[in-house]
């Protein structure tokens, strides 16, 4: 990130008007001695102490104007807080911001996670003066986040509820979420109860006493593409979107898939993008420099128009990735997915071996049995607040976890790209889920994972053959990784990941009113005739 160039003053409270008259607070940081100097706008829930996502002074002190807006029903702005009310909220910001006498006529956005998503919010409604974006940890269509392989994600939700239920409240102090590790494990233990508690509609009640119709919405419209939230499905505006756009991710984030199908949404729109996925997961910012030196980057180019300031010359690749692993290390892309990328299906074998040889013969089936009343717990991965990469080994000791392990590699591999599963199984009930995860062996045996993904089966898509055997695809997150010689791959299968993934209750029941719970018996196919298989991204590195 480049030195400071100016000094800044800030005014604070500053009131803006929405056309129902709501007021908005807002605090505008002024570049010191910068009369042509773009302006950056972030629309923020959490509060506007601390500078929203923290970059924002930053770019004040490097010659933008930074305005920092809290969202309606927070931190004392008016009105109720709404996800359907950000995108005509952010036009009327960004109007504001055309008709004071400091606006040079160019607009860029700027903001992680939520304040990503009142950006997109922002540019569905096309303000003329928006040059530029850079977002993170945030994909076009909110519902993806809250439906992870149609399932329902707790560990995004509830957290995120539980501090919404605030947000209302004429006294409440302005919400500046504490991501310190300590904090973060305390808040689990407390969290623990809520995610555990059934009926699931009564889980904001029991903890605050209050109800919340996010909430509610939430669990009854529990699919992407519930007409419900249209309205917050910005997606639909991408085919002509004019606006350079920076992507930010981590590895480990849930919304990652999403970031990727929205970056391959906007090339092909033929707008300039910038996908860029680093380390970590949602807490982690997109990795070293996600968070600061990409955005100022971007901007310094696309909304400052001075791409001579940079540093470092921003790669002409389109595509930059932060490679885990044996090797850690950044390869610049001409695309997501990777052209050079071959895609090698390994197969499930029997006596818990993984191969990329098909089998030749029988083989049988492995089996395990999932039960609600004690779910197969979550182990880093997604989640929100206890994601990333964690030892598995206490995971894969359990019961109702398949491990399928490779030989020990003889040189380094890398998978860089989309990963899927398919499985052929039996199962006693139609109501299940099947989780797949992607393990790197180290030569001491710690398992550590890599991507992983879940699929909701419903009676409607299940297909049995005449042996009952019906397929299973299951789409996990992104690889980046690099497995080092004497490293093996590992591959889990099991029922769930609560509460990253909420558990299946096996009845098909509503999930606010579900109590009943049903085990699921599962029969895991693994040979001539029924390949089940993991298909990954190997990646040949010059």
């Amino acid at each position: 990130m480049r030195e400071p160039t100016n000094d800044v003053r800030v005014e604070h409270h500053v009131e803006v008007s929405m056309p129902d008259g709501t007021v908005l607070l807002t605090d505008v940081f002024h570049p010191v001695g910068v009369d042509d100097a773009p302006t950056v706008l972030e629309r923020t829930p959490y509060g506007r102490r601390g500078g929203g996502s923290g970059t924002g002074p930053g770019l004040a002190a490097r010659g933008y104007r930074y305005v920092l807006q809290a969202c309606r029903g927070t931190d004392g702005s008016g009105g109720m807080h709404s996800y359907f009310a950000e995108a005509p909220d952010g036009r009327a910001t960004a109007d504001w911001i055309a008709q004071q006498p400091w606006f040079d006529g160019r607009l860029g956005s700027f903001g992680a996670s939520y304040m990503g998503f009142t950006q997109w919010a922002l540019a569905s409604t096309r303000p003329p003066h928006l040059k530029a974006m850079a977002v993170a940890l945030s994909t076009s269509i909110r519902a993806y986040s809250w439906y992870p392989g149609g399932s329902l994600a707790l560990e995004v939700i509830i957290p995120w509820d539980l501090g919404a239920v605030q947000f209302n409240k004429p006294d409440s102090e302005a919400i500046v979420p504490d991501i310190s590790p300590e904090a973060i494990s305390v808040r689990m233990r407390e969290l623990r109860a809520a995610f555990d508690h059934l009926p699931l509609g009564d889980v904001i009640r029991k903890v605050t006493g209050e109800d919340l119709d996010l909430y509610r919405q939430q669990l009854d419209h529990a699919e992407v593409g519930d007409p419900y939230w249209a309205p917050v499905d910005f997606r639909r505006f991408l085919a002509d979107w004019t606006v350079p756009t920076l992507l930010v991710d981590g590895w480990h984030d849930y919304p990652l898939p999403g970031v990727c199908d929205d970056y391959a949404a906007l090339r092909d729109a033929g707008v300039p993008v910038r996908l860029r996925i680093g380390a970590g997961g949602h807490l982690g910012g997109g990795g070293e420099g996600g968070m600061t030196d990409a955005p100022l980057d971007w901007f310094d180019t696309y909304l400052l128009e001075r791409p001579e300031l940079l540093p470092v010359p921003m790669p002409t690749r389109p595509v930059t990735v932060q490679v885990q692993g044996a090797d850690v290390h950044w390869v610049d892309l001409d695309d997501w997915p990777a052209p050079q990328v071959v895609n090698v299906p390994w197969h499930l074998r029997t006596g818990g071996r993984l191969t990329p040889d098909r089998p030749s013969e029988a083989e049988q089936p492995d089996g395990f049995r999932y039960d609600p009343t004690d779910p197969t717990p979550a182990a880093g991965g997604i989640g929100m607040l206890t994601g990333g990469a964690v030892d598995n080994r206490a995971l894969e000791a359990r019961p109702d976890v398949l491990v399928f392990t490779g030989e020990a590699l003889d040189a380094p591999l890398t998978l860089l790209g989309p990963v899927t599963a398919d499985l052929y199984v039996t199962s006693s009930i139609d109501h299940v889920d099947f989780f797949v995860r992607l393990c790197d062996v180290h030569p001491d045996g710690r398992s550590v994972n890599v991507c992983d993904g879940l699929r909701r089966v419903v009676p409607a898509a299940i297909e049995r053959d005449v042996l009952g055997v019906h397929h299973v695809s299951v789409a996990l997150w992104p690889a980046g990784h690099r497995f080092g010689a004497g490293h093996r791959l590992r591959v889990q299968v099991s029922g769930g990941a609560h509460p990253v993934y909420a558990r299946n209750m096996g009845t098909g029941e509503p999930h606010a009113s579900a109590t009943t719970m049903r085990a699921a018996d599962h029969l895991v196919h693994h040979d001539l005739q029924y390949p089940s298989t993991v298909t990954l991204p190997h990646f040949a590195e010059a």
